[in-house]
C-alpha cells in the first residue's frame, strides 16, 4: 500500500547518532507546555491519522502532485472529500451510539473522539504528548529495523495565530447575535472556539482542548500526557508543520531523526531511568474498559472495519 511522503521536513531535521545527543534533547528538555511531540516508529512515515490510512487502504485512487507551499509538490491520493468527511463521522456517531447502548454516560464529542482513537477505531485524530520521552518510546517501541523520528511543534500555533488576525481585525469583524460588533477579545475568543471545537460542520484542522477533570475513561491518555490535533485534509499535517516557513530555525519545530541501532539502548533506560515502557502507556486500569472495548468491537462489526 502506497503512503504519503514529505521531503520538505528535512528543511527543520536534526540528526542525533548518540544516546548521550538523545539524552541532551529528550531526557533533559524541560516541559514548558508550549511544545508537543510526536514519535514515529519509522523515519519514512509522515504526519497522517488512522483513519487516512484506512480510507486510502480500502480504496483504488489516482495520485497526482499537489503544490504544499513555497513551490514544493508532492504526491497525494485523489480523495472525495464529502465520502471521506461523511465516514469518518459515521464512525464516530456509531461508536458513540453502541458506548450509550452499553450504559455510558453522556460524552462530549471530543471525548468520544479520545476513546475510539485510544482503544483502536480508525479516527482523523492524530497523537502528540506534551512529554518529550513518551514521544520517544513510541518511536523505539516498534519496528527495530527501522531508522525512527520525533516530531516536535507547537500544535496550539495556528489557534494563537487565528486569535491574533481576528483579535487586529485583519480578517473581518465579527458580529454578536444582537448584530453588534465583537470588541477584539472577544473575536479573539471566538477564533479560539473555531479552532479548538471539533465539530462535522467546523474547521478541517482544529486542536481540541483536553479536559483532564472531564475524562472519565482515559488512563491512557492520562499517562501518555497527550494531546491531538484533529486533520480531515488530503494533505499531511507535515504541510501545516513544516512548510508554513522557510526559515530552518523557526522556533518550535523540528524532526529528529533518530538510527535503529539505538532502539533497544533508548527503550531500556526510559524503563529503568523513567518506568515509561508498555504496561505504562497502555494501562489496563480505565473505569469501564469492558465497555470501551466491546464498544469497538460492536461499531467494526457494523462498519466491517
Amino acid at each position: 500500500m502506497q503512503f504519503p511522503t514529505f521531503d520538505f521536513r528535512q528543511w527543520y531535521q536534526t540528526e542525533l547518532t548518540t544516546i548521550e545527543q538523545i539524552e541532551e534533547a529528550f531526557f533533559n528538555k524541560k516541559v514548558d507546555g508550549e511544545l508537543f511531540f510526536r514519535g514515529m516508529p519509522n523515519y519514512d512515515f509522515v504526519c497522517i491519522s488512522s483513519f487516512y490510512r484506512y480510507f486510502i487502504s480500502c480504496r483504488v485512487l489516482n495520485w497526482s502532485e499537489v503544490d504544499v507551499g513555497f513551490n514544493s509538490k508532492v504526491l497525494l491520493p485523489e480523495i472525495d472529500l464529502d465520502e471521506y468527511k461523511r465516514l469518518s463521522f459515521q464512525i464516530l456517531d456509531v461508536f458513540y451510539d453502541n458506548l450509550r447502548k452499553l450504559g455510558s454516560q453522556e460524552l462530549s464529542f471530543e471525548t468520544v473522539a479520545y476513546l475510539a482513537q485510544h482503544y483502536g477505531l480508525p479516527t482523523d485524530l492524530i497523537d502528540f504528548s506534551y512529554d518529550p520521552k513518551i514521544a520517544l518510546y513510541f518511536a523505539c517501541c516498534e519496528m527495530p529495523e527501522k531508522d525512527c523520528s520525533v516530531y516536535m511543534f507547537d500544535i496550539y500555533s495556528r489557534v494563537k495565530e487565528m486569535m491574533e488576525l481576528y483579535a487586529s481585525g485583519a480578517i473581518g469583524y465579527c458580529k454578536k447575535p444582537n448584530g453588534s460588533l465583537m470588541e477584539p477579545s472577544e473575536r479573539a475568543d471566538h477564533a479560539r472556539e473555531l479552532c479548538t471545537k471539533l465539530s462535522r460542520n467546523g474547521l478541517s484542522t482544529v486542536t481540541p482542548v483536553i479536559e483532564l477533570d472531564k475524562i472519565k475513561y482515559g488512563q491512557r491518555i492520562l499517562n501518555q500526557k497527550g494531546a491531538f490535533i484533529y486533520h480531515r485534509d488530503v494533505v499531511p499535517m507535515d504541510q501545516l508543520m513544516y512548510t508554513a516557513s522557510t526559515d530552518p530555525y523557526y522556533p518550535g519545530r523540528r524532526v529528529y531523526k533518530i538510527p535503529n541501532k539505538l532502539k533497544p539502548t533508548i527503550l531500556r533506560r526510559l524503563e529503568s531511568k523513567f518506568g515509561i515502557n508498555e504496561v505504562f502507556v497502555y494501562p489496563n486500569a480505565d473505569q469501564n474498559l469492558d465497555i470501551i472495548d466491546t464498544a469497538v468491537k460492536m461499531t467494526k462489526s457494523k462498519l466491517e472495519l
